[in-house]
Formats: structure tokens, sequence, C-alpha cells
């Protein structure tokens, strides 16, 4: 049995809206995780934005800087960020203690980092 020009043509019709329709879900699941994307690096800036704004305490009678205290809350940031990182770059275990005291660091702006909370941080 040969196929008429109709059915033909239909046949046509009905591939391309197909492929129409699944070109535009594709497009529209593409702006869905552009804008997620978008939504987690604005959340980023704006957290780095708070963690280079804190007031940095300082001992004004001297040169050192007063000690920097640490929440639980803050700590459990520090090691939620510290793990996230870990795990998206792959370190090896011999550069973690470096890497968590450098956040500790970055956050607190304080050069002396406490070894029990680098050791918390690194903990499995």
């Amino acid at each position: 049995m040969v196929p008429t020009h109709v059915e033909i043509a239909q046949t046509v019709i009905e591939t391309s809206y197909r492929l129409r329709h699944h070109s535009l879900a594709g497009t529209a699941a593409f702006r869905r995780d552009m804008d997620q994307s978008r939504k987690a690096i604005k959340a980023s800036r704006e957290l780095l934005k708070r963690l280079r704004g804190r007031d940095r305490a300082l001992d004004w009678e001297g040169a050192d800087p007063a000690p920097v205290v640490i929440s639980a809350f803050d700590a459990d940031i520090l090691r939620s960020a510290f793990r996230e990182l870990v795990r998206e770059t792959n370190l090896p275990e011999c550069q973690w203690r470096d890497i968590a005291a450098s956040l500790v660091y970055e956050y607190t702006g304080c050069e002396r980092v406490e070894a029990c909370l680098v050791d918390w941080m690194t903990g499995k």
C-alpha cells in the first residue's frame, strides 16, 4: 500500500509538531535550570557579603585583635560550607585542614584559629 499525498503531509505535520513541542519543553527546562542557578549564585554572593561585612572586633588599646567568638550556628555554617567545598572540588584529605583553617580565617578575619574547631570541621 502506497501512502497518499495527504497521508504524507499529515505525517510531516505531526512530526514537525512533535519536534517543536520537544524543543519548547527543552527550552523551558533550560530556562528553569538557569533561573535556579542564578538564584543559587545570588544567595552565595549574599552570604559572602555577610561574611565579609561582619564587624571585626579590634582591641583599640593594643595592636592585637580581640578574640573572635564563633557561635554554634556560625560554626555549623562553616562546617557545611567546608563539606560542600570538599565534595565539589574533590580535595584530597591532606589539604582539608588548611582549607578549613582558611575558611575560618576568611569568616572571622582572625589569624589564630582554634585547632579543635578545625578538627571538628574536618571530622567525618
